[in-house]
């Protein structure tokens, strides 16, 4: 699987929004499992 950044809105507790075009980028479908590793921003 390719690797790609992106810096996604958090909605709500446990809710992250992926772009479109990340899922496009990493040919993702509804249901694939993701590794987040998350870092936050000053």
């Amino acid at each position: 699987m390719g690797q790609m950044e992106c810096y996604p809105k958090l909605r709500q507790r446990g809710v992250v929004t992926i772009p479109e075009e990340v899922r496009d980028g990493l040919d993702l479908e509804e249901g694939d499992q993701l590794k987040l590793i998350v870092e936050k921003l000053d």
